[in-house]
């Protein structure tokens, strides 16, 4: 048996070990690890339909004629020959920062996720700067702790509450949810509607976008009643007297109005968080939308209120040395970056021209992709990617190389919730490349020389993990590792910042009038905000192709339906100014009134079409330029 780690962009990072045998895998997760405890989630106990699928590409990929599906297989040494006449002929005309490398966490393996950087920094190319999942609650944690980095699930001492703020951790976080239940903690849920993990916990439905209404509320409640750790605050923070008189502005009958909240239920609240020192676990998907970024950081004031620091679950890093493997020291010019989810304006705009895609599916999982695939055929780019399968991405790309599962490789992970490393080892050969192989076939190809474009996983790893003391032979005994870096304040100040130097400097209000806050409201009376969220089989667009279990249809309230003269399965069609898609009705009382629900990131060749043909693809320029999924606004119309 081999060790391996789940390498999906998902909070748990489960640790594992893997047989292969008789053309199967088999699991057996790792019974000691605090996290992972023994089990597997669904996707995970199905990763082998995936990593075995009669699916997967087995040659290097010429599409005939672009956009017409139709593939012939190649030689490697011709792809490779391909692969680099395109991209000299881009660079000779051009210049190399029209190559463009989008990539995201399709793998988080360290190796095989930054090591293509080294590769293309070699040639000066332009990489993304990653928008579309957690970068406005980013900046706003930054402005106010200084990191985005709390708590992970084992810090937690003093509290016996959890809030799941805009999350589903039943499908997206459930070792983690199941850590907290283990150990008897207290379960509220804030979201939209009842999900399978308000369902037996403690419940509070907000309406859509009203995120930050409900923290002031708390936060007044908890002030008002002399529910907070004052002598705490006070020395650990700056601007809080400020703070209190701005909610002081407020009303409790203007704040519960606002979020849709009983007043009685957030008291009840406010006074069992108070009395357990509730911790909170703020989900990604919330802040996706003009609202959410800075409705972050007033969340993150609550905890904080009854005496913990950090009191937030987000992000976590222990600190291993990435930038290492990415090899930006091979430059002759400055980086370019462009964001992920202005993929297609950045095309428009002449800026790319050759596009080298892995880890990633961005003709499914970038917003508005109708305009993005209208701007790759318009402007005539190049587009080459990486992947296992024929990905939506892949069907309108001029060369796809094949690509292994992480069970084919060798790589080391770190989690973004929990503080343990580990080893993954490779349990099979498959076919076709990884991450790492493809990129030294390439320098090779070239000619190139740089020792570091060929250095050694070995030596690459022994780099990565120097800064938090750990030893690639002591990772390679043992297989995991828990490191620990205590939380540190990195503000200005070196303390809780109400008032914020960070906001400052962007010319963002550290107390909004909240009269001309961007919050949900009908456009007019046809219109539905539809709110795009994760399917609990499937991580963005992986596993759909090979679990083939989707829930196509759009999810409305009763009332909408008696507005629009629907009824359940009726055929409708979906639209506004980014494109129409077909589907069914599927009438829901716990989905909101002026809200319609769909899951996002199906593939469009299988199901027919991707929600992600409807969603805007604006930003919030202050704050990361975050992408605001959440924040479309469609039309139904029944098909006759």
């Amino acid at each position: 048996m081999k060790r391996s780690v789940c390498a999906r962009d998902c909070y748990d990072t489960c640790f594992f070990k893997t047989l292969y045998e008789g053309g199967y895998l088999s699991f057996f997760p790792e019974k000691e690890h605090p996290i992972t405890a023994g089990f597997l989630c669904y996707k995970g106990m199905h990763m082998s339909k995936w990593a075995l699928s009669e699916e997967r590409l087995k040659y290097p990929l010429l599409q005939v004629k672009k956009g017409s599906g139709q593939f012939q297989n190649l030689p490697w040494d011709s792809a490779f020959s391909i692969f680099k006449s395109a991209l000299d002929n881009v660079i000779k005309e051009y210049g190399p920062e029209k190559v463009l490398v989008f990539e995201f966490a399709g793998t988080r393996g360290i190796i095989n996720r930054f090591f293509p950087y080294r590769f293309f920094n070699k040639l000066n190319a332009t990489f993304v700067r990653h928008n579309v999942c957690d970068s406005g609650g980013d900046e706003a944690l930054k402005d106010v702790y200084g990191t985005s980095v709390g708590l992970s699930p084992e810090d937690v001492s003093n509290s016996e509450l959890i809030v799941y703020w805009g999350m589903n951790p039943v499908k997206t976080n459930l070792h983690g949810y199941n850590y907290f239940r283990r150990r008897n903690f207290e379960i509220w849920v804030v979201d939209i509607r009842k999900s399978e993990t308000a369902a037996p916990n403690f419940f509070i439905k907000i309406r859509p976008g009203t995120d930050i209404f409900l923290a002031l509320l708390i936060a007044k409640i908890l002030i008002d009643r002399k529910w907070y750790l004052e002598e705490f605050v006070l020395k650990n923070s700056i601007g809080f007297e400020e703070f209190k008189q701005y909610i002081g502005r407020f009303s409790f009958d203007y704040l519960a109005e606002k979020c849709g909240v009983d007043f009685s239920l957030a008291e009840n609240f406010a006074r069992r968080f108070f009395e357990k020192r509730g911790i909170i676990h703020m989900g990604y998907g919330f802040q996706r939308s003009y609202e959410g970024p800075l409705s972050v950081a007033f969340i993150s004031y609550l905890p904080f209120l009854v005496g913990n620091l950090p009191g937030f679950i987000y992000n976590m890093d222990v600190g291993l040395d990435k930038d290492y493997v990415k090899g930006f020291n091979l430059r002759t010019r400055e980086p370019k970056f462009i964001y992920q989810s202005q993929l297609a304006e950045a095309i428009e705009n002449d800026e790319v021209k050759f596009l080298f895609i892995y880890n990633a599916n961005p003709l499914t999982t970038n917003p508005n992709v109708n305009r993005l695939k209208k701007a790759i055929v318009d402007k005539g780019v190049f587009v080459v990617t990486h992947d296992l399968f024929l990905t939506d991405t892949a069907m309108l790309s001029d060369l796809v190389f094949p690509a292994k599962s992480f069970f084919e490789y060798f790589d080391v992970l770190d989690s973004y919730y929990h503080k343990y490393v580990g080893i993954n080892e490779k349990v099979f050969d498959g076919w076709g490349m990884s991450n790492y192989e493809l990129m030294r076939e390439f320098a090779r190809y070239y000619g190139f020389i740089e020792p570091e474009l060929f250095e050694s996983e070995e030596g690459i790893i022994t780099n990565v993990l120097k800064p938090a003391r750990i030893t690639f032979e002591e990772l390679r005994r043992s297989g995991y590792v828990k490191v620990d870096r205590p939380f540190e304040i990195m503000t200005p100040s070196g303390k809780v910042e109400f008032i914020s130097q960070r906001r400052k400097l962007r010319k963002v209000p550290d107390f909004p009038d909240l009269d001309e806050f961007k919050v949900w409201d009908k456009v007019d009376k046809d219109t539905l905000r539809l709110i795009s969220v994760t399917y609990g089989n499937t991580i963005s667009s992986q596993y759909h192709n090979t679990l083939r279990k989707v829930e196509k249809r759009i999810f409305i309230n009763p009332e909408d339906a008696v507005k629009f003269d629907l009824e359940e399965g009726d055929e409708v069609s979906v639209f506004n100014e980014n494109g129409q898609i077909f589907t069914t009705v599927h009438i829901d009382d716990t989905v909101p009134p002026g809200c319609a629900i769909m899951y996002k990131a199906f593939w469009k060749t299988i199901a027919g079409f991707t929600v992600n043909e409807l969603t805007n693809d604006d930003v919030v320029e202050k704050f990361g330029y975050q992408a605001v999924y959440h924040s479309t606004y469609v039309k139904l119309k029944k098909r006759p």
